[in-house]
């Protein structure tokens, strides 16, 4: 009985000491957490460097002021004097958040805060002192407070600027560098860009700065101004330049062809070049390192950005059950981002690639997770699948992008070519019209259907005449016809790319080919904008710039690589493909050309008076049941009158 009490005494003494340990390691933990957050570790190194700062400073003030010789009741003022000083500037530096900088990012703005936290203070001393010297504070002299405002800004501005130097100095000499860079660009964006540099540490040796407007012996932070733009090819060569960077307003198209022609002229083909965008990126103060790029082939087309109404855009489409065809294609993947930003009511992503649809999908319920998506694997060759989607999903737009594009292969492969860029159209317009609920159709055709050369083109020219010969029906229709589109899948410029990458040869079918190329987001503004303003049966085409000699391409691209072309890449003349031609063309003889209000974007509208014999889609499903590739080819002929095949 006795070792049962004694038990249940000592079982009571451990939980009493357990709860009080526990006590007081929650009351230890809330204390720490408060200084943590009341003194944190490099905020109390700061402030305790300031106040011996302030307290040192003054006191230097006091000696300076009486020459190192004073009373004894000099001495007792000061030392009433100095608990008033420390309190005050402890405090005011406070509220100005002193302590809080990060040293080693010291800026003007810093030092700004503390020349003025200083003054309050110091105005405050003064002011204090003078009310009380006679009482309290006799035989003080009120001069020391403005040496000690000198000496305390001085003393406490001086520390970071010395950190930052220290700092800038070490990263500048922590890598080897290896990377020789000559800046064009105007004074206030090259000051924005060393900064940068100089607070990153890389491999970059900043040489000089090419400008148009300065001259002399100017220099910025250290880099000097050495020539003009257009000295840019002796320079490099003379001073071994291995990066150029271009900034606005020299990283224009015409100024970027400029640079690099004078480079090649002097065999600089090897000086890579590099470019920031806009000063956009200057004025937002996002300009860094990672804003850096190299200059692509895009930024040589010198085409102006199509200015769209994509208000027009968002009320159409905001709301609206949208389908696209081919959604996990280049043009239809860029259309169902595009669209996701209108916020439709639902998107269905209609693609015969399970891989494809998978990425689509995926990225589209990144992008945007509130939007409802349905995905369906079908085939434009289906009719049955087509209504069943459409009709299932009450849809009300539709953008058709599925097609095979790839010129010699459709050479080769006529019959799928017929069968999915004209059978597939016919079934998607069939689908539209009996759905009961598509109210307008959209389709994305070529320049190649122009005076077509090629089964591709053919088959595009037969597809929008599917669409624009339609008896009027409850949907409307529109065709939009652009040029080549650069990196999409199909495209010479991912064939370029790689071809280099490999060590060449480039191949070029002829040096004479010329095509009209624009982004795959500025083709997809004008399909959404065709889909808005465009009438039932128009054919929108886009004023497309100058043509491009893709010769000429491959060279531009050669150097932007890095390398010197036939020097160390080679470049080959193929001949012209099956079903190729060397230049495109955006209009068809019987074509003519209207405006819109719209920038850049015209209206084709076929001659009345002109006229290609009525099509039987009925005769091209036989053809292409039974495998008859020739009678094929005759019968393009004869629905295609303008064809060159």
């Amino acid at each position: 009985m006795r070792e049962k009490t004694i038990g249940e005494g000592m079982r009571r003494l451990k939980k009493a000491k357990s709860k009080q340990a526990y006590f007081l390691l929650w009351l230890n933990s809330k204390i720490d957490g408060l200084v943590e957050k009341l003194f944190p570790a490099k905020t109390f190194f700061v402030f305790v460097t300031s106040a011996l700062t302030i307290a040192i400073s003054l006191i230097l003030a006091f000696y300076l002021r009486f020459e190192f010789e004073f009373r004894l009741d000099e001495i007792k003022s000061l030392e009433r004097v100095l608990p008033w000083a420390l309190l005050i500037k402890i405090v005011i530096f406070h509220f100005f958040h002193i302590y809080s900088g990060m040293w080693r990012y010291v800026s003007i703005y810093d030092l700004t805060q503390i020349f003025l936290a200083n003054l309050i203070a110091s105005a405050f001393i003064f002011t204090i002192v003078t009310f009380w010297q006679s009482s309290y504070f006799e035989g003080f002299s009120r001069s020391v407070i403005i040496l000690d405002f000198m000496i305390c800004f001085f003393a406490i501005s001086g520390k970071r600027v010395l950190v930052r130097i220290i700092r800038e100095a070490s990263a500048r000499n922590r890598e080897q560098k290896t990377l020789r860079t000559l800046i064009i660009g105007s004074s206030g964006a090259a000051n924005t860009l060393i900064h940068t540099f100089n607070m990153t540490p890389g491999k970059r040796e900043i040489i000089g700065i090419l400008n148009d407007d300065i001259s002399g012996n100017a220099t910025i932070r250290g880099v000097p101004f050495i020539g003009k733009s257009d000295e840019v090819a002796n320079i490099a060569k003379t001073l071994k330049i291995s990066e150029i960077l271009l900034l606005p307003p020299y990283s224009s198209p015409a100024k970027i062809k400029s640079v690099m022609n004078s480079l090649e002229s002097v065999e600089m083909g090897d000086c890579r070049l590099r470019m920031i965008p806009s000063y956009k990126d200057i004025a937002e103060g996002r300009l860094d390192v990672s804003n850096i790029k190299n200059v692509e082939i895009e930024d040589l087309l010198g085409r102006k950005p199509v200015l769209l109404d994509r208000s027009e855009v968002a009320s159409f489409v905001s709301g609206k059950t949208v389908m696209v065809t081919g959604a996990g294609g280049s043009i239809g993947s860029e259309l169902c981002r595009q669209l996701a930003a209108y916020r439709p009511a639902k998107i269905v992503l209609f693609e015969l690639s399970e891989f494809n649809l998978y990425e689509i999908d995926r990225m589209l319920r990144n992008l945007a997770p509130e939007l409802p998506i349905v995905s369906i694997i079908g085939d434009v060759r289906n009719g049955s699948e087509l209504l069943r989607a459409m009709m299932e999903n009450s849809v009300e737009v539709v953008y058709h992008a599925a097609a095979y594009k790839h010129v010699p292969l459709m050479e080769m492969n006529p019959l799928s070519a017929m069968e999915v860029n004209v059978l597939g159209t016919d079934a998607v317009v069939r689908a539209c019209e009996d759905s009961g609920t598509v109210l307008r159709m959209t389709l994305i055709s070529s320049d190649k259907a122009v005076c077509p050369t090629s089964i591709m083109g053919a088959s595009k020219r037969l597809a929008e005449r599917i669409v624009l010969e339609r008896a009027p029906s409850k949907p409307s229709f529109v065709v939009v016809r652009f040029g080549n589109v650069l990196d999409s899948s199909g495209s010479v410029i991912p064939l370029f790319k790689e071809q280099i990458r490999k060590g060449g040869p480039v191949t070029v079918t002829s040096k004479e080919v010329t095509r009209y190329f624009m982004s795959i987001p500025e083709a997809v503004d004008l399909v959404l904008q065709a889909g808005t303003i465009g009438h039932d049966r128009d054919i929108m085409v886009l004023e497309m710039g100058e043509p491009v000699k893709i010769y000429d391409m491959a060279r531009k691209l050669i150097e932007l690589s890095g390398f010197v072309p036939e020097r160390d890449i080679k470049i080959q003349i193929t001949g012209l493909r099956p079903g190729e031609k060397e230049y495109e063309e955006l209009l068809a003889n019987e074509e003519i050309v209207s405006r819109t209000p719209f920038d850049r974007i015209c209206v084709a509208r076929k001659d009345k008076m002109q006229s290609a014999p009525a099509f039987d889609i009925s005769r091209i499903k036989e053809l292409v049941s039974s495998h008859d590739s020739s009678s094929l080819r005759s019968i393009l002929k004869e629905y295609i009158p303008e064809n060159k095949l």
